[in-house]
C-alpha cells in the first residue's frame, strides 16, 4: 500500500473547499452558448438596492481573490503527483498514460458534461433560446461556461507532460512553459488556451515535489515564512487592484505572483496542520479527500438549480442584504454536501464505474 503524503491530502481538502466556496457567489453568467445573460435573466441586474449591491460586490471581490490562486494550486497539486509517478516509473510508455487519462479524465468530462451538467443546467433555465446541438457543443467543446474544463485541460497537460517534464529538467523549459502560459490569454478557443494556461502551474507542482522536503524543513525552522507569505499576498492584492486598469502586462505578471504566493501560503498551512492537528482523523475530512473529484464534478452545476429555485419561489429574498449573504452560505453547504452525496450514491449504484469519479 502506497504511503500517503499527509500535507498533500490536507492541501487537497482546502483546495476542494475553496473551489466550492468560490463557485457560491455569482449571480450572473454570460455565454453565447447558454447563460443567464443570453436568455435575458441576469440576477445581478435585478439587484436594485445600493446597499445590497455593495454587499454583493464585496462577496464577488472575495471570490476573485480566491480565483487568483485556487485553480493554479489545483493544477500544481496534480503536478506533484505526476512527479511521484515519474520517479516511480509508473508510465513506461505514452500509450499506457494515454489510455489511463482517457479513462480517468476525458471520458468523465464527456459523460458528465452531457448526462449531468447539461440536463441540470437546462432545468435551471440556463439554455434559454438555445438549440440542443448548440447547448451540447458549448459544453463539450468549452465554447460556453463549463467548470469541467479542468478535466479536459488536465488530460491534454498529462499528454504534453510525458514528453516535456523529466526528473532532471532545465530552467529553459520552464521559461518556455511560462511564455506559453503568458500568451494563452490571447487565444480565444478554450480547448487550446486552457491547457497552455495551466501547464505552467502543473510544471511548478512537478518542480515543487522535488524540493518539498527541504521546503518543509524551512517551514518548521522558520515560522516567519508562512506569515511573510500571507502578508505578501495581501500587499500584492492591494497593488494589483490599484494598477490593474493601467498596466495590463504588469497586472498579468502580478496575478502570477499572487497565484504562487496564495498556493504556497495554503500549502504551508496544510503542512503545519498535518503536523500539529488531528483533523485528518475526522470523518468529514476523510470523506472530502476521498471524494474530491466527484465533489468537483457534481457541485458547481447545483448552483444554477439553487439560484433558479430561489428566484422562482423565494420572492425578493435573494435581493435583500440578508439574502445575498445567506445564499452564499446556503449554496456552499448545499453544493458541497450535495456533490458529496451524489458522489457516494454514484459509487454505490455504479460500482463498476467508480473510476469515473475517483
Amino acid at each position: 500500500m502506497k504511503k500517503r503524503i499527509l500535507e498533500y491530502d490536507m492541501l487537497k481538502f482546502f483546495a476542494i473547499i475553496l473551489v466550492v466556496l468560490s463557485h457560491s457567489t455569482y449571480y450572473k453568467i454570460t455565454s453565447n452558448f447558454g447563460g443567464f445573460d443570453f436568455g435575458g435573466i441576469d440576477y445581478q441586474y435585478l439587484i436594485r438596492d445600493n446597499k445590497v449591491m455593495i454587499i454583493y460586490k464585496v462577496l464577488d471581490k472575495l471570490k476573485q481573490i480566491l480565483y487568483y490562486f485556487h485553480m493554479p494550486m489545483f493544477m500544481a497539486l496534480s503536478g506533484t503527483f505526476y512527479y511521484l509517478q515519474v520517479r516511480n516509473n509508473k508510465w513506461i510508455s505514452f500509450n499506457m498514460l494515454y489510455k489511463n487519462k482517457i479513462k480517468r479524465l476525458l471520458i468523465p468530462f464527456i459523460i458528465f458534461s452531457v448526462l449531468y451538467t447539461l440536463p441540470l443546467k437546462y432545468f435551471s433555465n440556463y439554455f434559454q433560446n438555445i438549440t440542443l446541438i448548440r447547448a451540447i457543443s458549448g459544453q463539450v467543446f468549452l465554447l460556453g461556461n463549463s467548470h469541467l474544463w479542468y478535466l479536459y485541460a488536465l488530460f491534454i497537460i498529462f499528454l504534453l507532460a510525458y514528453y516535456i517534464l523529466r526528473i532532471e529538467i532545465n530552467i529553459f523549459t520552464y521559461v518556455i512553459l511560462y511564455f506559453a502560459h503568458f500568451i494563452s490569454s490571447k487565444i480565444t478557443l478554450a480547448l487550446i488556451s486552457a491547457p497552455l494556461q495551466y501547464f505552467f502551474w502543473f510544471s511548478l507542482g512537478f518542480l515543487f515535489e522535488s524540493k518539498r522536503e527541504k521546503w518543509n524543513d524551512r517551514i518548521l525552522k522558520n515560522n516567519w515564512i508562512t506569515i511573510l507569505l500571507g502578508f505578501s499576498f495581501i500587499i500584492f492584492v492591494l497593488v494589483y487592484h490599484y494598477i490593474k486598469g493601467e498596466y495590463r502586462l504588469v497586472s498579468k505578471f502580478l496575478l502570477d505572483i499572487l497565484a504562487i504566493l496564495g498556493s504556497l501560503f495554503v500549502y504551508n498551512i496544510s503542512f503545519l496542520m498535518s503536523k500539529y492537528t488531528t483533523i485528518e482523523n475526522s470523518k468529514f475530512y476523510k470523506l472530502i479527500v476521498l471524494n474530491g473529484l466527484g465533489i468537483y464534478i457534481f457541485s458547481d452545476t447545483l448552483n444554477y438549480f439553487i439560484l433558479h429555485i430561489i428566484y422562482l419561489f423565494g420572492g425578493d429574498f435573494m435581493f435583500s442584504p440578508v439574502g445575498v449573504v445567506s445564499l452564499v452560505v446556503i449554496r456552499f453547504v448545499v453544493t458541497l454536501f450535495g456533490g458529496l452525496l451524489i458522489t457516494i450514491i454514484f459509487k454505490k449504484v455504479f460500482k463498476n464505474y467508480n473510476w469515473l469519479v475517483n
